[in-house]
């Protein structure tokens, strides 16, 4: 009787769990050879008007992949919206998996820093603020797994094959909120970056939030419909463009220097 109900309680458990938590992709890094050690400056902006621009570095240490990211608002967006930020993540370099983040955002009257750490793909955040709020920040651990970070999600997102119509589906954590996120591969593309024409791998990205209150049900994005991405056609994969659709308008992130090993491309 104790085993009969025990695999009847491991059934229903099994039943309850919403559809997409099975059809997510394997959790293992994809057969893509890693990102080559990268510098680059790339700017952000809405619908072609540029607003800030960010310096980044991706460098390795014996087991781990790095990310440290530096910028900030500019010019007439900056005396309308005053930012800064800093990033520094580090992901499992044969996984991929998070091991740790922090990011600063400094704004013109307050600091928030949010720290993610990460084991085995369970994450726990920490959010801070400068003036403090009225309660004690606490560590809290995603409800959901295995989830990235989004440093650990890029390069996770990155090494897979990518074939034509390939569709990857991945549990993310941007801060906040987790988000399920569908990347297909459209296929071989010609996008205009860096003053010149360049071959590229054109992704398409679809992003749900998912509800950890209401037993991980999907909800649409409250401010981002659909995106596009594209990498470099070849076996660097490096990033070129990436624009996200919102509700009026999208918002972009474009390459406008990157040094690649010795090689730098303008």
């Amino acid at each position: 009787m104790r085993g009969l109900l025990g695999g009847g309680l491991i059934f229903l458990a099994l039943q309850s769990l919403p559809a997409w938590e099975s059809s997510l992709s394997p959790a293992g890094a994809g057969p893509f050879a890693e990102v080559a050690p990268f510098q680059g400056e790339f700017r952000f902006g809405w619908s072609e008007i540029e607003a800030a621009r960010v310096g980044a570095v991706v460098s390795y240490g014996a087991d781990r992949v790095l990310l440290k990211a530096r910028g900030g608002t500019e010019g007439l967006a900056r005396s309308l919206y005053q930012l800064d930020i800093e990033f520094a993540g580090e992901a499992d370099r044969s996984t991929l998996q998070t091991i740790s983040s922090t990011l600063v955002e400094r704004y013109a009257a307050r600091t928030v820093t949010e720290r993610v750490v990460g084991e085995s793909g369970v994450l726990r955040s920490f959010r801070a603020t400068d003036p403090p709020g009225k309660s004690p920040p606490k560590w809290k651990t995603v409800k959901v797994s295995p989830i990235r970070d989004l440093w650990a999600a890029m390069l996770y997102l990155r090494s897979q094959s990518f074939e034509r119509g390939q569709t990857v589906r991945a549990l993310v954590f941007p801060g906040g909120s987790p988000y399920l996120v569908d990347i297909v591969a459209v296929g071989p593309d010609r996008i205009e970056v860096m003053g010149a024409p360049r071959d590229a791998l054109k992704l398409d990205v679809k992003i749900q939030r998912v509800n950890t209150k209401k037993g991980n049900t999907l909800e649409p994005h409250g401010k981002f419909r659909s995106g596009k991405i594209w990498l470099t056609a070849d076996a660097e994969r490096m990033p070129l463009r990436a624009e996200v659709d919102i509700f009026i308008g999208y918002v972009f992130a474009e390459v406008v220097e990157m040094r690649v090993g010795e090689r730098v491309q303008r």
